[in-house]
């Protein structure tokens, strides 16, 4: 089967010096599928994108059957399109994974994508092309690739498309240390990697293969490796590498000594609340991941080792992110402090019809030292609606019995515009008025983006000005 004729089963440009970004937090979307035993000749694809909004920092695909499971493509998608579409150099960021498995069972196993997904404004990625030479079962081929992160920038994860899902196994996809790859690292925490690295094990005719590196400029970045551990043959086995206390997961790889005997099975985000994995889990989205997990199979006749990488980085001190998300089924705008509740939305925790804007923004923890003001959430279960104020006496006034609104406490704190104008290093946040009391139906929206408001004002949204100044990260 062509590859451009591949059929995607789906869930739910010009570059400039971007400056050091700001990691709040991950989002993980997950797409769980049943994939049918395979034939010598066939495949299944699946795909996952990023909520709205957010870009692509790694990919990843588990499974609890990793004896019958291999992956033959794991790599970020362009806009639905493909890496292997996508031309040699260095390009604008993700917007999701796909992968190609083999099930070697003669019963249908589950499989779950998933993608690490984050708001930074400095991702590109990298893309090189290999050659894979031909093989067969019993002398199989051999490609691979590596992809640089341009200077100053480092990577957080890496995919590899391979031409022919057929015959071609993905026997290798983890970071690059400047000339040195995974498998040669020693065990610990070390340095970022420097770009991402692929090989593929062929049992079929010649034919190309493509690795990408995702980069970026975020600083803090570093990389704990497992060691090696060995492989059997003709057995599966893996490790799994944590990230040190308080660090979020942003991506992982797995390597080999042996690219011609080892095929992957496993290479997965894993989480510190159960399930770990997420072949335990259901479609959905969720937080961020603590850790990374890699399992090989071994095609034997030795023994050969692997090398498990996870990709780590601190949360930005004291600076959170504010997601929008809108309800198709309401109209109603709804903004939250809490990557928690962000996912819970996304699973469903709010009822159907959310989406996310991708309209976020950046402000400081609520009763932080920080400058600006705590801004009070409340809730009105008339309407079905929430509102945020930063102004101690609109705060007050909504606080009093009888108001109509039930304060839920300070969602984060953020500076105040001197009348409609916000200091250097600011942006202003505008907020607009549904004008729906008389309806029981009263919301507001909080945007960033100008170019929102006309289009409101004709709906009959009333402008209410500048209400908070953003941090312009």
């Amino acid at each position: 089967m062509s590859k451009f004729v591949r059929t995607l089963f789906c869930t739910c440009c010009a570059l400039s010096a971007p400056a050091w970004g700001q990691l709040t937090d991950t989002t993980i979307a997950t797409n769980r599928v049943t994939v049918p035993a395979s034939t010598a000749a066939s495949w299944t694809d699946i795909l996952v994108t990023c909520p709205s909004g957010l870009v692509a920092l790694s990919g990843a695909l588990d499974s609890n059957n990793f004896n019958s499971i291999e992956v033959t493509t794991l790599a970020p998608t362009f806009g639905g399109a493909a890496l292997t579409f996508q031309p040699d150099g260095v390009r604008g960021p993700a917007d999701g994974w796909y992968a190609s498995v083999k099930n070697y069972d003669s019963v249908a196993r589950p499989v779950a994508l998933a993608v690490v997904c984050a708001s930074l404004s400095d991702v590109v990625v990298s893309v090189s092309s290999g050659a894979v030479t031909a093989g067969s079962t019993s002398v199989p081929g051999t490609g691979g690739a590596v992809a640089n992160c341009p200077s100053g920038y480092s990577s957080t994860g890496g995919g590899i498309d391979l031409a022919l899902p057929a015959s071609m196994k993905v026997s290798a996809l983890g970071p690059l240390f400047g000339f040195q790859y995974l498998i040669d690292r020693p065990a610990g925490m070390g340095a970022a990697p420097s770009g991402w690295s692929g090989n593929a094990r062929n049992e079929g005719g010649a034919g190309t293969m493509k690795v990408a590196a995702v980069c970026t400029q975020l600083g803090g970045v570093s990389t704990v490796v497992t060691g090696a551990f060995t492989i059997g043959a003709g057995v599966a086995a893996g490790y799994s590498a944590a990230c040190p206390a308080g660090n979020i997961a942003l991506g992982g790889g797995i390597d080999t000594n042996d690219v011609t005997k080892n095929a992957l099975t496993v290479t997965t985000p894993l989480f510190g609340g159960n399930p770990q994995f997420p072949a335990d889990r259901e479609t959905g989205s969720y937080t961020s991941a603590t850790g990374w997990y890699g399992i090989y199979y071994n095609y034997g006749p030795a023994t050969t080792t692997g090398n498990v990488a996870v990709i780590c980085a601190p949360p930005t001190p004291g600076v959170t992110l504010i997601y929008e998300f809108y309800n198709t089924g309401l109209k109603h705008y709804f903004r939250t402090s809490s990557a928690d509740e962000a996912a819970a939305i996304d699973g469903g925790s709010a009822g159907p019809h959310w989406i996310r804007t991708g309209d976020n923004f950046f402000a400081y923890y609520p009763q932080s030292a920080s400058p600006g003001s705590d801004v009070c959430r409340f809730y009105t279960f008339g309407a079905n609606s929430h509102f945020y104020t930063a102004f101690a006496s609109e705060c007050a006034s909504l606080k009093a019995p009888g108001s109509g609104w039930t304060y839920e406490g300070l969602s984060f704190r953020i500076p105040l515009p001197a009348g409609s104008a916000c200091a250097a290093g600011t942006k202003p946040v505008y907020r607009l008025y549904n004008d729906r009391f008389a309806f029981n139906d009263s919301n507001h929206r909080f945007t960033t983006d100008t170019a929102n408001i006309a289009p409101l004002q004709a709906q009959g949204w009333v402008y209410e000005g500048v209400a908070f100044c953003a941090l312009n990260l």
